[in-house]
């Protein structure tokens, strides 16, 4: 039997039943369910006269103080009027139920994330996540592991796409593609081949920055870890025919940059060794499209420093095989060039280029290129053995003149085809020209050869020394070339010639004063006078020879006034140079060579070691 122990005030809609141990509150006397210890029923009310029931309204002051209620029991309910309390204690209005020790408030519309949004979060308190020390994954199609899509780690890592494991070490944010692997598992997913792609159309699609002060600390880095492959690290894309692929800027706090230090832009590097014909590029500029106009260009620098390197490139090899190259240059056509140096100032220099480790030189008047190097400044060598050119020059705006069967230098120019000239000062070795500003041989078995403006210290001066013959070219009688020869001598002599007359049996001959100049007479060197008379006489004899001139006159005291030509022989005179060098031109007889002898008397073997015939100190020319 049932002994109520509140009351009960009851309006006429309402009818209150009791049936064993439940209670059933209604407008139609209904029984109580039998599973409910209390049941509220409105539905025979009039529609328009419905009603609910009320709990108990109060203020708590915080979540975990029980106070106004005395010793809540589990599970009370209650509805909190007011908003108190702090930090993860405070209360806002709403259902509340005592845990047993604290009220936990019952999730309201403002309380879960909606499907639909939320409205007056909280940044900082509201939060989607988990509160203790998991990782928060999310799923789409189903709970199974396969979904997994993101996963949160609870030390703050992120991951996405890599089902089960987590990110890649040292990384922060990780995104895996089809077909990418992290330890074990290999994603299979139809995901798509790129990991992060960010798009703009006014900014910057996928920036990276780092505030590092080490050379390991990279703003933006890209890596490829496939063993094999035509992979790429990082690939730029510009479709604007405007566009740039990758823009490389250092320092663009525009802050001067210490001495000793470097400001990079773009750095490429290859590293590894090298298989066979395996080709290790640092930076590659390719221009991939076919182009008959414009100027299209694979790689291109710039400097506006004084001291400026628009492109430098380093071989850093130290071995004695292979052929490093610092800049390499190709081109595929005709009319293309592999490298081209343009300068465009009134007196630059298009191309400089050194050798042996020293510093370059160059014309301050300018030049298309200048070389320099310890022994030799440039090695140029033509392959085609019919016709081939090692060097062709072409200078005052004239066309390049070569000849059809090839030379080893093809020079041309309005003033002077080839210009020679060897600037040292010290004395020589005997045997050795120290000096030439040319110096030419055939390289045929008789080793011909010739000196151009060539000097020894020791010595004099020589305009042109060999061990050839000087020829001029004729026709004979058939109107074939043949040569005609100059004749030499042991001595350095100069010769005049000349026409005349006897007056009543005598004749002075005055010569030039230009010879008399550069003659020396004397007795160890006489003037030597040949007379050749053209009519009667009795003959005629030379007397007083000097350097100004001589006397002509008729045996027997003769007075005819017979014709006659004479020539003269004489030895240079010796001439002593500003320095106090004395030339010896005048001394000189069968003078000692400075130059290779023929080669039946001198083999290769036997010069001098700096010798230009010297062909095994030279080296070999080498094929790339």
């Amino acid at each position: 039997m049932i002994r109520p122990i509140l009351s009960v005030v009851m309006m006429s809609s309402f009818a209150l039943s009791t049936v064993a141990q439940n209670v059933a509150i209604n407008a139609d006397g209904a029984a109580p369910a039998a599973s409910a210890l209390l049941d509220i029923d409105a539905g025979a009310l009039p529609a328009n006269n419905k009603r609910g029931l009320l709990v108990p309204r109060l203020a708590l002051t915080a979540a975990n103080v029980a106070l106004p209620v005395v010793a809540p029991a589990t599970s009370l309910l209650i509805y909190n009027t007011a908003s108190a309390g702090a930090g993860v204690n405070a209360v806002t209005p709403g259902y509340y139920q005592w845990d047993g020790a604290l009220w936990v408030r019952f999730a309201m519309s403002t309380d879960g994330w909606s499907t639909t949004g939320n409205a007056g979060t909280v940044a900082g308190t509201n939060f989607i996540g988990t509160t203790d020390a998991q990782d928060w994954v999310i799923k789409t199609g189903g709970s199974t592991a396969a979904n997994e899509r993101m996963r949160v780690l609870s030390a703050g890592k992120v991951v996405v796409n890599n089902v089960g494991v987590g990110p890649f070490t040292n990384d922060v944010f990780s995104v895996y593609a089809t077909g990418t692997t992290n330890g074990t598992t290999t994603n299979t997913g139809a995901l798509g081949t790129r990991a992060i792609n960010g798009y703009t159309s006014t900014g910057y699609g996928v920036q990276g920055s780092t505030s590092g002060t080490t050379a390991t600390t990279f703003g933006l880095y890209g890596a490829q870890t496939s063993a094999t492959g035509a992979v790429n690290a990082i690939r730029g894309e510009a479709t604007s025919v405007n566009g740039l692929a990758i823009i490389g800027i250092s320092n663009t706090s525009a802050g001067a940059v210490p001495t000793a230090t470097n400001a990079r832009a773009v750095i490429g590097q290859v590293n590894g060794t090298l298989a066979g014909t395996a080709l290790g590029i640092g930076v590659q500029g390719l221009f991939a499209a076919t182009v008959t106009t414009g100027d299209a260009r694979g790689v291109q620098g710039a400097s506006p420093s004084d001291n400026g390197i628009g492109v430098a490139g380093f071989a850093t090899n130290t071995l004695t095989t292979g052929f490093p190259v610092g800049v390499y240059g190709q081109a595929a056509s005709g009319t293309a060039f592999g490298v081209e140096g343009v300068n465009t100032a009134a007196q630059g220099t298009g191309l400089i280029a050194t050798g042996n480790n020293i510093a370059g030189t160059y014309l301050v008047n300018g030049s298309g290129a200048a070389f320099r190097g310890t022994g030799t400044g440039l090695v140029s060598y033509a392959a085609t053995v019919a016709s081939g050119t090692g060097v062709i020059g072409a200078g005052n705006g004239a066309g390049a003149n070569t000849l059809l069967v090839g030379s080893g230098v093809a020079g041309s120019g309005v003033n002077f085809g080839v210009y020679g000239i060897a600037s040292s000062n010290a004395n020589g070795t005997a045997g050795a020209p120290v000096r030439a500003g040319g110096y030419f041989t055939s390289g045929a078995a008789a080793q011909a050869f010739t000196y151009v403006a060539c000097y020894e210290g020791a010595g004099v001066p020589r305009k042109v020394m060999g061990n050839g013959t000087v020829n001029t070219v004729v026709q004979d009688a058939a109107g074939d070339h043949v040569l005609l020869s100059a004749p030499e001598a042991p001595e350095n002599l100069f010769q005049d010639f000349g026409s005349a007359r006897l007056v009543n049996g005598r004749a002075h001959i005055a010569l030039d004063p230009i010879l008399t100049r550069n003659i020396l007479v004397n007795d160890q060197h006489p003037l030597r006078v040949f007379v050749q008379v053209r009519g009667e006489c009795n003959g005629v004899y030379v007397t007083h020879e000097t350097s100004a001139g001589f006397d002509v006159i008729e045996l027997g005291g003769g007075t005819s006034n017979t014709a006659f030509h004479w020539s003269v022989t004489a030895n240079r005179a010796n001439v002593v140079h500003p320095d106090g060098t004395t030339w010896s031109f005048a001394e000189e007889r069968f003078a000692p060579t400075i130059g290779p002898q023929p080669a039946q008397e001198l083999e290769s073997k036997d010069l001098p070691k700096d010798h230009p015939r010297r062909s095994t100190e030279a080296g070999p020319v080498l094929d790339r």
